[in-house]
């Protein structure tokens, strides 16, 4: 299987060299996810030893160090998540992951009333307001509107069947960095990659991210599952942040990366938009994530495998192939236009000497009968000329 995904890396370094990063990326993410998988054991370096001296002491969840692809645990919870890892790991973080349930997490919880139906069902409300006027649209439009999850609001959420809270990537660093860095090998074109939400006048290019701050983002490769994600985010940082990472430690932005078409994606970028407006200025849920204090950063990054990369192979020489026939086209019908010129003014010039010749031949003929005359009187002249003599 490797070898025949080496020969297909082959063939795309050949014929599409402009995406060679992306599909570099995308194979080493496969080799390390099969090593992985290969190996009978691991070795058993605890992650808190790997992680900043202290950090252990601010919040409750799991940390270690990565700095490297090699370094992936082999748990990632999809190929859609390990590839964005993959592409950032060398920037070198503490990644936080899993926070244990235990009474004062159930306590916080319950206090919150995040998890009751009657809060499932407010946030169902506010969604549906916020993706209304594009459910009208695709009505009038007769189009398939994209499926939007919402809250189970028939049922408050038990807690005694919760073990431990996971999140996707909440991340520290050791230095001071920038959002745009972090994310440089993730994001390929900020301007239509990039929503932000909030603080006005923050731009993805300066968001800074000072030593020790946090990022925290949630995956999603469904774009419709992505206010599902953002209950996750509001229950890890706005209720549990403490429990999670320290109330002392300061979060430099929020967000979610997302799979899926940029369609989808525009989509959920205007629903969300509204949803932050309705939540703060109608609905009660002030605590739903507050981008006016801390940047939500919406980010679209398209899944990038071997498929993928195949895929974009054959748009990509579809495209040129297009290109070449149009270019060819144009110029076939440039050159077959001046041919046709150039035959019409050598037809032209053909015709008029074919008519030149015409008149010269009746020149000829009318030379010639004068030439006959004159001979006749010639004879004449010579005959009676001798008859006198």
């Amino acid at each position: 299987m490797l070898a025949t995904r080496g020969l297909v890396l082959a063939l795309v370094l050949v014929f599409s060299p402009e995406h060679v990063c992306s599909y570099l990326q995308s194979f080493s993410t496969y080799y390390h996810r099969q090593s992985l998988q290969q190996r009978s054991h691991r070795r058993q370096t605890s992650p808190q030893m790997l992680a900043r001296p202290g950090i252990m002491r601010q919040g409750k969840a799991t940390c270690y160090y990565i700095d490297s692809p090699a370094n992936l645990p082999g748990n990632m919870q999809s190929n859609f998540e390990s590839s964005i890892f993959s592409r950032c790991a060398s920037i070198g973080f503490h990644r936080r992951e899993k926070l244990p349930a235990d009474e004062e997490t159930r306590r916080k919880l319950k206090d919150s009333g995040i998890l009751t139906k009657g809060y499932a069902e407010r946030v169902n409300q506010v969604v549906f307001a916020a993706c209304e006027e594009y459910y009208k649209e695709c009505a009038t439009r007769q189009k398939k509107p994209l499926k939007i999850s919402r809250m189970d609001d028939t049922k408050d959420i038990d807690l005694a069947t919760i073990s431990e809270y996971q999140a996707d990537m909440c991340l520290t660093f050791d230095n001071d960095i920038d959002l745009q860095t972090i994310f440089k090998d993730v994001v390929v074109n900020p301007a239509q990659d990039v929503r932000i939400f909030g603080k006005h006048g923050v731009s993805y290019e300066d968001l800074q991210v000072m030593k020790e701050e946090y990022i925290c983002f949630e995956i999603t490769e469904t774009p419709g599952k992505i206010f599902e994600k953002l209950f996750q985010v509001n229950r890890l940082y706005n209720v549990l942040k403490g429990e999670m990472i320290g109330e002392d430690s300061k979060i430099a932005a929020i967000g979610l990366l997302t799979n899926g078409n940029r369609e989808d994606f525009e989509v959920v970028s205007g629903c969300l938009s509204r949803f932050f407006s309705l939540a703060s200025d109608h609905h009660e849920l002030t605590s739903f994530v507050d981008p006016g204090s801390i940047p939500f950063v919406l980010i679209y990054t398209p899944y990038r495998n071997i498929y993928g990369a195949v895929q974009d192979l054959k748009e990509n020489v579809d495209r040129k192939f297009d290109e070449l026939k149009e270019d060819v086209d144009t110029r076939f019908n440039e050159l077959k236009e001046d041919v046709d010129t150039r035959f019409n003014e050598l037809q032209s010039n053909v015709t008029a000497l074919q008519s030149d010749v015409t008149e010269l031949k009746s020149d000829v003929s009318e030379l010639k009968s004068d030439v006959s005359e004159a001979s006749t009187e010639c004879r004449c002249c010579v005959f009676i000329f001798n008859t006198s003599s």
